[in-house]
Parts: C-alpha cells; structure tokens; sequence
C-alpha cells in the first residue's frame, strides 16, 4: 500500500478540516493529551502530525481513516463572530522555557517575553530602562516553509474578501468617480490610490503579498528533507495547528540550555513552590471541561528528568479531581548514545521513582522506545515512538459501528482496555512490541515474528543464548493478558479475526487475548523521518502487540539493582539528599520495586 508521498501543503489541510467538520452536538467520550518534556514534545509533534494527515487530508487520505473518530481527541476552537470554527487537539505540552521557538505559557503560568518584561518594568520604574534579548535561535527550513504558506494564505482571503467586497461597491464606486471628476486633480489623485491598492495590483505588484502555491510545496518538501539535520525542537516539524494560548506550557523558570532540570526530584521541588501546581491543574481543567464525557487521559512523559516529578504531582491531582478516569502513561526517554557515568546514574534513579510513582497512579503504564536500531537521533527515535502510541490507542478511538459491514472490529474504551490488561496482572505496567511494516497476513507464522520489542532495555542485562536471540523475551510467552491492534494489515475483517483467533488458539500458553483490526493504515506525514528505507510512503500497515507477562519481573529487578547501584555512589548520594529523600523512603521505594518483581515473576512474598 506505499505510494508516493503527496505534496500537501499544510495550510490547505487545515482549510479542508474547517469546512468538511459540522458541530459536534451528540455526547462523546472526549480524550485529553498532556505531554511532559522535550522528548516527549517530540513524539507528540510527530503523533499530531499524522492526525493531521489522516483526518484532514485533501488528496483521498481521508478515506483511509473513515473508521477513527478524530473527535475522540480534538475540540473545537470558535474564531469569533462570523468566521470559520477550526477543531485543535486536547493537548498541553509541557515544556522549558525557550524551547519551543512559539509563543509558550501565555495563560499558563509559564514565559514571558522580553517586550511583556519591558512593560512591566516600565509600569513599576521611573528610571532608565534597557532590556537585554538573546539572539533567536534558527528555525528550521521547513518551519519557514510552514510560515510562508501560511501568510499566503491569509493574504490570499484578504484578497478574495476585497474582491467580494468590490462586486457590491462598484455603484458606489461609479457615483464616487463622478464626484471626484468635479474636485480636478485632487480627485484624479485619490483615483490612482485607490487603484493602487486594488486586489488585482494587490497580487500583482508585490510578490511577497500571494506567493505561489507551486513554490511553497516544494519549499515545504526540501525543508521536510532536511529535518533529520535541523529538528532541535519539536516545533521545528509540527505542522499540526494546536492552540496557541491552552496548549502550550512553559515551566517558570526553568530554561533550556540553561538549567539541566535532569532529575526526578528536581521536578517535584519546582511544582511545590509558589502557585504552579494550580497552574497545572487549570491548565487541565480547561481541556477536560470540554469534554462531552471525559473518556481518559493520554500522557507522554519523558520522566527520565524532572518532568517525572511534573508528572507525578499532575497525576495526582488528575486522581483527585476526576476520579474514575482512567489514565494510560507513555514512559519516553530520549536515546543516550554517549551517556557518561554521572547521566547514567540520573536515569536509573529517575527510572526507579518513575517506576513507582507513575506506574502506580496510572491504569495502563507502557514504556516505548525505538523499535528500529537505526533510530539513534531524537527526531527518527520519537517518530518510531508515535507510530507506536498512534496504533496502541487506537481501539478507544474508533468509531461505534451501527451497521453490519464495518472496516473495523475490536473497539473497546480506555478503561475496559486498562481493566483488560491488569485484571489478571499485578500491576500497570505492560510491554509493546511493534512490526511496522506489517507483511502479509496470509503468513501468520511469518506475521507473529515481524514484531519488534519498543520496550526500553538499556539498563537491562541481556540473557546469554545459544544462537536463538529470541530467548529474550521467553518470559512473554508466558502472559497474564495481550492485545494485538492491527492497522491495515488486511481487507477482509471477517477474515482476520477467524485467522488471528486459530492462531492465538495455538500458543502454548493461554490468556485473555483482545484484538483490534482496522483496515484504515496509518498515514505517514511529510515531516517525517525515512524510517522504511528511502522510499517516500504515504502510508503503512502496522501492528502492535501489547503484553502484561513475566518479562516486566526482569525489567523492575533490573530497576531495583540500578537504583542501589546508583544511591552508593557520591553522585548519587548528592542527587537523594537534593530531592530531600532519605534513606528510609529510599528503602521503601526499593521494597516496593521488588515487590513488584516478585508478584509478576509469579514468586511468593516472603
């Protein structure tokens, strides 16, 4: 199903969503979005994206996704009297300051400009006043691409509305023509302005006011090309239109480049001061009052830094003033290539505390990481990251058939989904394996062994094997609970669920298994990474596998060991005694670890 990616341009996706959405009047379980820290940012820019594409497209994308509901996560967004509404996601992008290039924590306690700085200090001081403004960091070509088109467009509705407004003044125009012929050259003077500002010279004499359409396109399919370059930031790609003033935080203070904010601890002591956490929570609150039904809560969080702590207070709060919601964590952690010892010993404190505060408030914990070894750069590793959050989520975001033939069958609600996982299992926390590009199911065999492991092992040791590389993950075989989505892996549906369920009846080892099968693919963006090879694909099949087993029991020993590894060293004293944990609460969060481990290794606690 790859096909030559289409030369989209960005503004004409968001002027086709605005007209082809009618208002949303029946009740919806409405799904809210929080991001939390750089990375994450990251493969949020990539996951919106992809939406963008798939439910906004004007070149046929949109057939692909007919059985999605893109309402599940997006709101509408009113633009004032008379003018179009436009539909954003449910999002809040937790950020440092300075790191976005956008206008970030406007409303929600986060940035403020130099110019906001200077009028502030203007209204309070008499006295000379000189503020100092750091260069702008370089944006990416294709974020000036994203730029260019969109003030053609603009400038291209102004045109049209003058020209609309030119069909109905020309009477007017001709009885203003005979007075003026009266005043001599003063009339013939205020002639040659009008026709100078006309809409037809408007276009004409000035190249910058309508750009070409044709130039735009290839400018936005050059800069895509050089992202794996020029990505820093997330928003050095997202060509998603998000709300500039609800979406976007900025943490107070803290600034990129400038503070490390690398530990979990540190994240708990900046919520705790001044009035943030309440800042956090209206932030929140703004999103899940839109909500016709508040359905859940999707939460990236890069918690190996101190938006762990961001997160852990965040979900806390979520717990108390939305209680039954369920809540499903993407635990996403940015590549390490050349770690050195002192960042080594940050991440396995901060893995043991995310491991315990988050996986303990969340319903569903899932960590994700590349499942392609040659996604070493933050901008391919979070794009592997998304296509992954992308398919998992996707049996909560489906359409309600209420026909007999339908594209997709399997759809379940985030919390029968969280219930289905952890009934049997200890714990929250589940494994993702990924097989992107899906090969063809008429092989089942061949299909079940195309996945891919997206769980993070970095810090866990590798089992010595006799030529089998798949020992590994024995431990899997051997689940308490599965679910297997699949994105257009195959036509026939019917035909699927039979396949898929003689299969599942041939495993060793029994276990509820749930499974969702969609026809629609997932669509592929430009702005992103070439992670198929060199071929430009407009879409692909993916399937993923989710699974609470015995393997989690290996992930939290290893955990477990890092942790007390990293607390004896003087490095890891200082960073415990920072984040005001003492030897007994260190203790318990060990105990509670092991704990864990023991209940999914399926050991007695002694």
């Amino acid at each position: 199903s790859a096909a030559e990616t289409p030369t989209r341009t960005h503004a004409r996706t968001r002027r086709r969503r605005r007209c082809r959405r009618g208002s949303m009047t029946s009740m919806l379980s409405g799904i809210v979005t929080l991001t939390f820290g750089g990375f994450a940012n990251h493969v949020g820019a990539h996951y919106w994206n992809i939406q963008d594409d798939a439910h906004g497209g004007d070149d046929g994308t949109e057939a692909l996704v007919v059985d999605v509901d893109w309402r599940v996560e997006y709101a509408e967004r009113e633009r004032g009297a008379g003018a179009n509404a436009s539909y954003v996601p449910r999002v809040v992008m937790f950020d440092l300051c300075g790191s976005a290039r956008v206008g970030l924590g406007a409303e929600g306690g986060g940035s403020t400009t130099s110019r906001d700085a200077e009028t502030a200090s203007t209204t309070s001081w008499d006295g000379r006043v000189e503020v100092c403004r750091a260069p702008l960091a370089n944006r990416s070509a294709f974020a000036h691409a994203l730029d260019r088109e969109s003030r053609a467009v603009q400038a291209a509705a102004t045109v049209n509305e003058a020209q609309k407004r030119s069909v109905f003044d020309e009477d007017e125009d001709e009885r203003d023509g005979r007075s003026r012929s009266k005043l001599g050259a003063i009339g013939r003077a205020l002639d040659v302005g009008r026709s100078a500002s006309s809409p037809s010279s408007m276009a004409n004499t000035d190249q910058g006011i309508v750009d070409n359409a044709d130039d735009i396109a290839r400018a936005l399919v050059a800069g895509a090309c050089q992202l794996d370059e020029d990505a820093r930031h997330w928003s050095d790609f997202l060509k998603a239109e998000v709300h500039e003033r609800k979406s976007c935080f900025a943490l107070a203070g803290k600034w990129t480049d400038i503070d490390a904010f690398s530990g979990f601890g540190e994240g708990l002591d900046w919520i705790s001061t001044e009035d943030r956490r309440e800042d956090i929570r209206e932030s929140i609150r703004y999103w899940a009052e839109d909500c016709d039904v508040l359905g859940g809560f999707h939460i990236a969080c890069d918690d190996s830094s101190g938006f762990g702590g961001v997160c852990a207070q965040a979900m806390e709060d979520i717990k108390d003033d939305y209680d039954g919601a369920p809540i499903c964590v993407f635990s996403v952690n940015a590549p390490r290539i050349h770690a050195q010892h002192g960042e080594r010993r940050m991440d396995m404190l901060n893995a043991a505390f995310a491991s315990t505060v988050l996986a303990d408030n969340a319903d569903l914990y899932c960590p994700l990481a590349a499942f392609d070894d040659g996604c070493q750069s933050r901008f391919r590793a979070s794009a592997a990251c998304a296509l992954a959050m992308e398919t998992i989520t996707t049996p909560w975001r489906l359409k309600k058939s209420t026909t007999t033939t339908t594209s997709s069958v399997g759809g379940m609600s985030l919390h029968e989904m969280a219930r289905h996982m952890t009934n049997r299992a200890p714990g929250s926390r589940v494994s993702a394996r990924v097989s992107a590009p899906t090969p063809d199911a008429a092989d089942v065999d061949a299909f079940f062994t195309s996945f891919q492991s997206a769980t993070p092992n970095e810090f866990i040791p590798r089992k010595r094997t006799h030529g089998n590389d798949n020992d590994d993950d024995d431990a899997d075989l051997r689940p308490f609970a599965e679910s297997f989505v699949f994105r257009g892996v195959v036509d026939d549906i019917a035909w699927s669920s039979s396949s898929f369920d003689a299969a599942f009846a041939r495993e060793l080892h029994r276990c509820p298994r749930a499974r969702c099968a969609s026809r629609a693919p997932v669509a592929i963006p430009l702005p992103f990474p070439k992670l198929f090879g060199h071929r430009d694909v407009k879409n692909i099949p993916i399937s993923t596998r989710l699974t609470s087993g015995e393997s989690s029991a290996r992930v939290l020993f290893a955990i477990e060991s890092n942790a007390r590894r990293a607390s004896r060293s003087a490095a890891g004293k200082a960073a415990l005694r920072a984040w005001s944990a003492d030897a007994v609460e260190f203790e318990e969060m060990c105990e509670n670890l092991l704990t864990q481990a023991r209940a999914f290794a399926g050991e007695d606690d002694e």
